[in-house]
């Protein structure tokens, strides 16, 4: 039997809940969007009075950067005074009025070196660092890769014993999709070409014995994602594609060759040409300004990739309620997949409130019967 392995959104919710009691260490495989879990604390109005720092990179520290001895000659001994990336000191810690909790979070915390992660343990344990206890409210959370990546993070039991550790699995396409490309403005292209390839979002482990592909082999199946058994020219990941997406907004400033270069060495050689290729659809779909002023008679491209990028596109770049209007009447055209996706897309943005008192929008959800 194996523990179930949790979504992005489900161990968010988790550190939210029990982080203020108890340490919640995540693991996962390389490049799956641990270390985001710190930007939702910065992002949560919840934590808006909270000092909500950015990681603390565990294999960078030192004794030293831990906590310092200060030595007090007048009384004839020595306090441990914290680092000041910890946001914990003698005007901001338990049992002083107007203290700010804090959000601590410890990256690759299972690489570190065996004394520093003794240091590290009075933090993790009773969040404590040197003579000084963190506010009422605090959270300290960490992430780690799996042991079976072959990156050397490994925890002795005295030290395991003091934290939850949870497994975070892949996201999946669309969750990847709604609930982080578009919200945070990824390129089309990339959207694009994640919806054409849902495998880059499978696991490796997904391969191995009483993996949903077992028996299969994941270097002829899925080369792009990672394959802890091969060194790769690179892999297909959640933060790769947020790399790549930078990269394809600022293309405008490099050659093809330079831009296929550069995806190439982001995502892979095999991925990098996928994207590049989605990438050249860009010049056989209309503008999106051509869409919002005449969504009737405006050409459809009969290329189902061209269709994929182009309806991620035009919801990336609707602003207005006329423009998502027009929007609606040129998807409706398309084939009904591609009104599916552009439903999903909707369905989990802010731009919900206003798609959905468009009379178009609700006819095509009744004609597909898809509802929000």
């Amino acid at each position: 039997m194996q523990a179930p392995m949790l979504s992005h959104k489900q161990v968010y919710a988790l550190i939210k809940a029990v982080g203020k009691k108890r340490t919640v260490i995540v693991q996962g495989e390389t490049g799956v969007g641990k270390t985001s879990i710190q930007e939702e604390f910065m992002r949560d109005p919840d934590f808006k009075d909270y000092h909500v720092n950015r990681a603390i990179e565990c294999t960078q520290l030192s004794d030293g950067s831990i906590w310092m001895p200060d030595i007090d000659r007048e009384l004839g001994v020595s306090r441990e005074l914290p680092n000041e990336r910890f946001s914990i000191n003698a005007k901001n810690r338990k049992g002083v009025e107007g203290s700010k909790p804090v959000v601590l979070f410890f990256d690759e915390i299972f690489k570190a070196s065996n004394p520093t992660k003794c240091m590290i343990a009075p933090v993790i344990h009773d969040h404590v660092v040197g003579i000084y206890e963190a506010p009422e409210g605090s959270i300290v959370w960490g992430a780690t890769n799996l042991a079976v990546e072959g990156l050397g993070d490994s925890v002795k039991m005295h030290l395991r014993t003091r934290f939850k550790l949870i497994t975070m699995r892949k996201p999946t396409q669309p969750e990847w999709a709604n609930e982080f490309a578009i919200p945070n403005n990824l390129h089309p292209a990339i959207i694009a070409a994640t919806a054409l390839h849902p495998e880059w979002f499978d696991s490796f482990m997904d391969y191995e014995k009483n993996g949903k592909y077992e028996g299969q082999t994941l270097a002829n199946e899925n080369p792009c994602i990672h394959n802890p058994r091969l060194a790769q020219d690179g892999i297909v990941s959640p933060r790769t594609l947020h790399s790549a997406s930078d990269s394809l907004h600022e293309a405008h400033f490099m050659d093809r060759e330079t831009l296929l270069a550069d995806l190439c060495g982001t995502v892979g050689v095999t991925a990098g040409h996928i994207v590049m290729s989605v990438m050249r659809l860009v010049n056989d779909i209309p503008a999106p300004e051509r869409v919002f002023a005449d969504p009737d008679n405006t050409m459809l491209s009969n290329n189902k990739s061209a269709q994929v990028l182009q309806v991620f596109q035009l919801f990336n770049r609707a602003t207005t309620r006329d423009d998502m209007a027009s929007v609606v009447r040129y998807v409706r055209r398309m084939h009904v997949e591609m009104q599916t996706i552009f439903r999903h897309s909707v369905e989990k943005s802010v731009k919900n409130k206003v798609f959905s008192t468009i009379a178009e929008f609700q006819s095509m959800l009744q004609d597909n019967r898809l509802f929000i």
